[in-house]
Formats: C-alpha cells, structure tokens, sequence
C-alpha cells in the first residue's frame, strides 16, 4: 500500500510537471502539436514528426531550452529512425486491429475472449509506444530494437508505476478532450512529455540504487 501511495505521488508530479512544460512555452507546444497532427493526417511525416516531438520533450525533461528549430531539426534529418520506428508500430497495429474485425464475423462462443484478447493487446501496444521514443534519446544508439526490449523491460520491471501513469494519462485525455478539445489540441506533446519524463524518473531510480549496491 505504501508503495503504491509513493508511485502514485511520483506520477502525479510527472503529469503535473508535463502541464506546467506546455504550459510555459505554450505556442511552441500548439505549433510542434498541430504539426505532429497534420503530419499523421498526411501518414508519411506522422514517424518522423512524432521523433522530433518526442525529442523536444526530452530536452525539456532534462531542463533543456528548446525552441522551433529542435523540432525542425529532428524532422529532417531523423526519417530513418523514425520510420524504422513507424513501420514496425503500425504493421503491429494493423495486424492487430485487423484480427479484431475479422474475429467479429465469428459466430462462435469464444469470439467476445478473443476480441477482448485482441483489445487488450492493441492497449498494451499503444502503451508500450509511450516509452519507446522517449528510451531512443537515452541509449547510446538510437537503435528501435533495443528501445522496445527497454521498453518491454520498463513495464514488466515497474508494471503498478505503468498500469497507474496509464490510467491517470487517459483520465487527462478524456476530462481534456470535454474541455474544448484540449487533448486535441496539446495531446501529443502531452504524451511526449510524460513519457520523457516518466522514463527519465525510472532511469535515475535505478541509477541511484546500483550506485549504492
């Protein structure tokens, strides 16, 4: 219980820490996330946009100044990565989102197991996703495969702190999105932020308690 109680704190601060970041530089964050908006629209830009979104959170997460040009920057010059990144997350997806409609035609006892199975992995997917860009800023190589192991690692090593910043993040996207649309508005450099910031938090625990072994 007590844990829970401390890891529930932790996320709190994470997520308000992340609104107090859009907020003090609140036109770079509107125009990174309708960028990030338009670019998905389009498909293409979406990987590399979400990249540079993801790299301006990072560097505000490290107490970094960041304007326009370090999102520009990672735009144009990391495609490689973001669509190595890209191509994987929506293949998965769509596998997944595929094998949910066709289960759909089942008419069989077992299609609403099946369904909920398949529902339940395009959750986790989209989970999983919140960590992965945020865990390419902090290796060594901005290697995707390395960053899903990390980020596969993150869950199952921290499943309370993950389960609970998911919950309270969804809660913020649905309360947001009654409130003018806001999670429309700022909800990918919401996101960007949060899984910085949520990563960076995980990172430096477990630096801290192997300097003390």
């Amino acid at each position: 219980m007590a844990n829970t109680t401390r890891e529930f704190k932790t996320i709190v601060q994470i997520l308000r820490n992340s609104l107090e970041d859009i907020w003090n530089d609140l036109w770079l964050m509107l125009v990174c996330n309708l960028f990030w908006l338009c670019a998905w629209l389009l498909v293409i830009p979406g990987p590399p946009a979400s990249l540079a979104l993801s790299k301006v959170g990072n560097r505000i997460a490290h107490g970094e100044v960041v304007d326009l040009k370090d999102f520009w920057e990672t735009f144009r010059h990391e495609w490689g990565v973001a669509w190595r990144w890209g191509g994987i997350f929506l293949a998965v997806l769509l596998v997944l989102v595929a094998n949910l409609v066709i289960t759909g035609s089942f008419q069989t006892s077992w299609k609403p197991y099946l369904q909920g199975l398949y529902l339940f992995l395009i959750i986790c997917w989209l989970i999983l996703q919140n960590f992965v860009l945020p865990f390419l800023w902090e290796q060594e190589k901005m290697s995707v495969r390395q960053a899903l192991h990390n980020s596969w690692a993150f869950i199952l090593g921290n499943p309370e702190f993950a389960i609970l910043l998911s919950i309270l993040l969804i809660l913020i996207y649905v309360l947001g999105t009654i409130a003018f649309l806001l999670s429309v508005i700022f909800g990918g450099v919401f996101a960007a932020c949060v899984g910085n910031r949520a990563v960076i938090n995980r990172l430096e625990i477990y630096q801290k308690s192997h300097s003390e072994v």
